[in-house]
């Protein structure tokens, strides 16, 4: 039985996990294509205007799977961290799914409290799934009545975690969701399964080289060669890791010499302790990292600039020092809109700083002008400012 999971919203955090989950419970993961034209025009055919432009992409993704899918995974993540939620739109995501794809199974993944599932089950009158056709979901893809997960989890749930654990650690060593997936991909091979503990990458199964990463940390080869150009990007994974939604901006840095820094690249408790002193804690996952990275790589910048003028203008390494901010959110989003003027608050008057909103109409030609005219800030030295 094959399994659709999109590559869309959340894959970007746990989809290797999801892989390994369902791979270990003896289906057959399928990822959908990287976004392209045709997947985000079926998604904003389909959805209503209201939603914002990854939740549509999320949507096209779905339509995608439906050709060559038996079943399309949809999560329903109300919660991934301790007091803290995702948006309101993810617990309505399964709902909205299936009213787009009546006739196609859907699993739902739903978890209120870490990204492990309290349930994995597919509703009943789902697509054409019923009677003996739903008996081989049983205990894989269908919690109990009481939503408690069966003894027969224990192994697609162990796969989960480990899998996840060696992808974040890869993500903390500066490799991009991409380039750790494929990684992941690699080690799922290894006899004896991937360390978890050492996040090694053995050679013989991938080559890191391949992907233009060094182990330990991001390639200045790759990246580029030009000294002190660091950049730091905050936003939702899904804004900053989707090539085609946000019309290649990633790409256009690294061509442009810079070396990136993103929220899933930086300690946990470093981030942590960066918000310390807000006179409300952020509720938000994702608004509480891109916070949290904005004023972390603020705090770091001076000490940053100080060490590079030191070095003679050679390039330094530091964990968060960065020569500007750049913040990518969609149009749409209600929290973004007030994580935002926090951050630009945070940034804006010590560091270059630029605020990218996304949707559907936005153009490749005019965002790389703005990301010009932000280079070109950098490059003043000392000079700050929201563009």
């Amino acid at each position: 039985m094959k399994v659709g999971i999109p590559r869309a919203l959340l894959y970007y955090w746990y989809g290797p996990a999801w892989k390994a989950f369902f791979s270990a419970a003896g289906l057959e993961p399928v990822v959908s294509p990287p976004t392209n034209k045709a997947i985000m025009t079926a998604g904003l055919k389909a959805a209503i205007d209201e939603i914002c432009l990854p939740v549509k992409v999320f949507i096209g993704h779905c339509l995608e799977l439906q050709k060559t899918c038996d079943a399309v995974l949809v999560p329903r993540l109300t919660s991934v961290a301790r007091k803290e939620y995702t948006c309101p739109k993810f617990m309505g995501l399964p709902d909205m799914v299936r009213c787009l794809l009546p006739r196609t199974p859907v699993i739902i993944w739903e978890s209120t409290g870490g990204f492990l599932p309290e349930r994995v089950w597919t509703p009943p009158g789902s697509g054409m799934v019923s009677g003996r056709e739903y008996l081989p979901l049983a205990g894989v893809a269908r919690g109990n009545a009481h939503g408690q997960l069966p003894g027969r989890m224990k192994k697609p749930l162990a796969a989960a975690r480990k899998a996840h654990t060696v992808y974040t650690g890869l993500l903390r060593r500066g490799y991009l969701p991409e380039e750790a997936a494929a990684i992941c991909d690699g080690l799922q091979g290894e006899p004896g399964g991937v360390n978890p503990e050492k996040h090694e990458v053995k050679p013989g199964w991938v080559n890191p080289e391949r992907y233009g990463v060094a182990p330990g940390g991001i390639n200045p080869d790759r990246q580029g060669t030009k000294p002190g150009r660091v950049i730091g990007l905050v936003g939702h994974p899904y804004c900053l890791y989707d090539s085609f939604v946000n019309t290649g901006i990633l790409r256009f840095l690294q061509q442009e010499g810079c070396r990136l820094l993103t929220p899933e690249m930086l300690p946990e408790g470093e981030i942590a302790m960066a918000l310390k002193g807000l006179p409300k804690a952020v509720y938000w996952t994702m608004g509480r990292l891109a916070l949290g990275a904005s004023r972390l790589f603020r705090a770091h910048v001076r000490t940053y600039a100080h060490a590079r003028e030191q070095a003679g203008g050679a390039g330094v390494t530091g964990v968060a020092g960065v020569d500007g901010v750049i913040h990518v959110a969609a149009f749409a989003c209600g929290p973004e809109a007030l994580i935002g003027e926090l951050s630009k608050r945070e940034c804006s008057r010590e560091i270059p700083y630029l605020q990218i909103y996304l949707d559907e109409h936005s153009g490749e030609a005019g965002l790389h002008t703005r990301l010009e005219a932000f280079l070109d800030l950098v490059e003043g030295r000392g000079q700050a400012g929201c563009v």
